[in-house]
């Protein structure tokens, strides 16, 4: 058959270029300069080295090698946090209000940095051992976690302004019980008021009557996480439990949580918005070096 015939062949990955498909370029596989089909690995079909230089290609190598070696060692350093915060969580306890709340992030640290290590072994031993598996896994992987934060991102920038103080109050008066309350949503409530310096979802009547609290603590106007402390966070000291409940202005969180988040939020939207952005990008430029190594590596 024609030289034309066996070039067609080969550049659509059906078979190797035969050895005697003819001594010209279109025999040898070669429909245009750069255009050979990577499914083709005959030696008379493959993929011009002069496509991507072996400059820029040893360049992206090294450069995928070192982000991936920042990702794995971020991660181990993580899942180090994680596991010494839920061994031995003494030394947090006057950063974290109660020990589900620990115990929680401190598992989801160890998730979080066993994810990154893994992802950064993967994308290290992809690019060192020019390995065409592990750059689509690590390619893959990649891929998911940016649809996942994107899709994410789009979610909330739709639905925030229809986040409604209602839903969260009706959660607080049902589920509630006070500041020795030993599930997660209550030491998790304690933790957001103490915080924040805020009370409630719209302030410290959502714990009058009707309230889980206030079948639980019969004669307490609301917690003692709403009062002011001469300190930080959950081990300062109240400043005086009499006068907070007697709502002595200087003694109480007038403020709700909600009104307080949003304003905070609103003030330093700017630092998480500039970081998933530049999450965002890294993991865009991460997935390019991934694909152009996967096409160009043997």
């Amino acid at each position: 058959m024609g030289d034309g015939f066996w070039g067609a062949v080969c550049w659509m990955g059906a078979a190797p270029c035969p050895a005697g498909a003819g001594g010209s370029r279109r025999g040898q596989g070669w429909l245009w300069p750069g255009l050979c089909s990577p499914l083709c690995r005959d030696e008379r079909c493959r993929v011009p080295h002069s496509s991507v230089s072996m400059g820029v290609l040893s360049c992206m190598k090294y450069l995928m090698f070192i982000f991936n070696v920042l990702v794995f060692a971020g991660g181990t350093c993580l899942a180090g946090v994680g596991v010494w915060v839920a061994v031995d969580p003494a030394g947090f306890q006057d950063i974290v209000a109660a020990k589900p709340v620990l115990s929680v992030g401190a598992y989801l640290l160890l998730a979080v940095g066993i994810a990154l290590s893994l992802l950064g072994f993967l994308g290290c031993c992809g690019a060192l051992r020019r390995s065409r598996p592990l750059l689509l896994v690590f390619f893959i992987l990649v891929s998911l976690v940016f649809i996942t934060q994107l899709i994410g991102a789009v979610l909330f920038l739709v639905h925030w302004k229809q986040i409604q103080p209602e839903l969260f109050l009706s959660e607080l008066r049902s589920n509630y019980r006070g500041d020795e309350g030993p599930e997660v949503f209550s030491t998790a409530w304690n933790t957001l008021m103490v915080t924040f310096s805020c009370c409630g979802v719209l302030g410290p009547e959502d714990f009058g009557n009707g309230s889980l609290f206030q079948e639980l603590h019969t004669g307490m106007p609301w917690p003692q996480a709403c009062c002011t402390r001469d300190g930080l966070l959950q081990a300062g000291e109240l400043l005086g439990w009499e006068q907070c409940q007697e709502r002595s202005p200087g003694y109480i969180h007038e403020q709700g949580c909600f009104s307080t988040f949003g304003r905070t939020l609103q003030k330093y939207i700017s630092v998480p918005g500039t970081c998933s952005l530049a999450v965002l990008g890294i993991e865009i430029f991460a997935m390019f070096f991934a694909f152009c190594l996967y096409y160009n590596f043997d």
